[in-house]
């Protein structure tokens, strides 16, 4: 049987974790938290392909093949859980704010209507009835019914209880100091305490901190973003659907009435506090998008770290020197959406040394030669 450990328990790693067990694999989970409690409960929950697709690239590609799949992942994790993700597909509504972003939206719904997708510019008064509140000064909307989101709060719990029935082995609590190697060939890994677990396989899935795991073959391009989001209690607003701006600001309606706002875009390091700049900024772009949640006031307040790569696309793939070694990381902004679909091609490759879909374009060896 396949020994693999998996580094990190968000959910790029537990959808690693989950498809190499489907496929007899025997998986540990290393994750210095709990499963879900860093950045991908952090996160808004948002499952979109089409917003901010700037060109019909690889990239943008993968998002949609990840989205068409989605409901296949997520019955499989209520199964496994007994819990609902709250998986919706309610669309999003993203705002043109002026004449330039009119224009770039008519502009990029051609191109994704001629691949065969639903996207379309709204005047306001066409999306307030599709979500009454939002802002009529504006000059329209692009509507992408297709978009959803799913409950990341509450995802951290579920991939733990989904890991309680089958065999994958969880340690918490201890993060992976550095990957162990002999002969060109990964051996295991070092745990922070010291302890050693043997492997044929690493996956590393540690979001913005796969770069300070030690005995990489190569520097890793990976850091650490910075978005904050505030959660209102909206009372008798009754938000539907994503409502977002091209600045990647963003209203996320949740199954118990409370209302998502986010998010910034912050190069500060690990640094995962609070600003009051941040918070402003977030505030200002609600009074924009839904200008009737301003007279709330947050009732929690919550920063996460995003793994951003070099060039923004994600790090997928063995290891072209070291040999069992895998990257699942540098999902950026696409981490909830992208994660199991790629979590499914990293366990092919891990397994079978081959998958079905192209994931060449992700690959690292863009990343350069080995550290020296």
């Amino acid at each position: 049987m396949l020994e693999v450990v998996v580094v990190g328990g968000g959910i790029a790693g537990f959808a690693a974790a989950l498809a190499l067990w489907e496929r007899g694999a025997a998986v540990t989970i290393v994750e210095t938290t709990r499963p879900g409690s860093g950045s991908t409960g952090a996160s808004a929950g948002m499952v979109v392909a089409q917003y901010e697709a700037g060109e019909a690239g690889p990239k943008f590609q993968l998002s949609l093949e990840s989205r068409s799949r989605y409901p296949e992942f997520a019955a499989r994790l209520e199964e496994l859980a007994g819990r609902s993700l709250h998986l919706r597909w309610d669309g999003m509504l993203v705002a043109n704010l002026n004449a330039e972003e009119h224009a770039g939206a008519l502009a990029s719904g051609r191109w994704q209507r001629e691949l065969g997708l639903e996207a379309e510019v709204l005047d306001p008064a066409e999306a307030e009835r599709l979500q009454p509140g939002v802002s009529l000064d504006v000059p329209s909307y692009a509507w992408l019914p297709s978009e959803g989101q799913l409950d990341t709060q509450e995802l951290g719990e579920i991939m733990e209880a989904a890991i309680g029935r089958t065999e994958i082995r969880l340690i918490s609590g201890n993060g992976v100091a550095e990957i162990l190697s002999k002969g060109g060939a990964v051996v295991g890994v070092e745990m922070e305490d010291g302890r050693t677990l043997e492997a044929e396989r690493v996956i590393l899935a540690a979001g913005a901190w796969s770069s300070k795991v030690a005995g990489l073959p190569r520097p890793l391009p990976v850091r650490p973003i910075r978005g904050q989001i505030l959660r209102f209690h909206a009372g008798a607003i009754a938000l539907q659907r994503l409502v977002a701006s091209h600045a990647g600001r963003y209203l996320v309606p949740r199954h118990d009435g409370t209302v998502l706002a986010g998010s910034t875009m912050e190069d500060v390091g690990f640094d995962r506090s609070i600003s009051e700049e941040g918070l402003h900024a977030i505030h200002a772009s609600v009074s924009q998008l839904y200008p009737t949640l301003v007279e709330h006031r947050p009732i929690e307040r919550w920063a996460g770290l995003r793994p951003i790569s070099a060039d923004s696309y994600p790090i997928i793939g063995p290891d072209p020197e070291l040999e069992g070694l895998l990257y699942a990381t540098g999902y950026g902004r696409d981490g909830i959406t992208i994660s199991p679909f790629v979590g499914s091609i990293v366990a092919d490759l891990a397994v079978k040394g081959m998958a079905e879909y192209d994931w060449r374009p992700f690959g690292p060896e863009r990343l350069g030669g080995a550290a020296t």
